[in-house]
């Protein structure tokens, strides 16, 4: 499975969203505490946009894992190909539009998480860093009680946890110092090499 490449896109988009859309897309933390924020700024007015972002969330993981289920059921190649395909048309919409409808840049983020999720067995994530965090420093406290025999599949672990935030990080930082919708076609390219990786039937 890609997974360096998932999680440096889902690092890029996390920033750009915040940085040129103010929307975090890829945190539903995020979108409640902005939502709560907006309520008590905004005279107790339910703050509607924000609740469609995060349904938009929902909507992304529902899809991808019914595709992922319907696929474990009935293994075609092509139900395979729904997630990278329809995320493709997402991001390069966003290339292309002045300003990219953010409850598609969120239904993409959420879609493109769950695909990773279902397919290493939730053990990559790709933007869940707070789960993430707190999970390694359980595992980190584990190594001074675990067997001998378990170690090996503990610090396994802890690498991809470890491996996780990096390349996540390097998503990040691409974003913060080319702040332009111009890297949307950098997820681009990844779909397209995603796809093309299940066409060759590596993936």
């Amino acid at each position: 499975f890609p997974s360096h490449d998932i999680l440096i896109i889902s690092g890029i988009v996390n920033i750009l969203g915040i940085k040129l859309l103010g929307v975090v897309t890829t945190n539903v933390t995020g979108l409640f505490s902005l939502g709560v924020q907006w309520w008590s700024d905004n005279e107790y007015q339910f703050p509607f946009t924000l609740t469609i972002y995060i349904l938009s969330y929902l909507l992304g993981s529902f899809f991808s894992s019914w595709w992922y289920h319907s696929y474990q059921l009935v293994p075609k190649m092509w139900k395979k190909l729904i997630t990278p395909s329809v995320n493709l048309v997402i991001v390069l919409c966003a290339y292309m539009m002045k300003e990219p409808f953010i409850p598609s840049l969120v239904f993409a983020m959420s879609n493109h998480n769950a695909f990773a999720s279902n397919f290493t067995c939730a053990k990559v994530k790709p933007s869940q860093l707070t789960g993430l965090v707190m999970d390694l420093g359980v595992e980190l406290s584990k190594q001074r009680f675990t067997s001998p025999e378990s170690r090996g599949c503990l610090w396994d672990s802890i690498l991809t946890r470890l491996t996780i935030i990096v390349f996540f990080t390097i998503g990040a930082v691409t974003a913060v110092t080319n702040q332009t919708m111009s890297l949307m076609l950098v997820a681009a390219l990844f779909y397209i090499g995603l796809i093309m990786s299940v066409l060759l039937r590596k993936f």
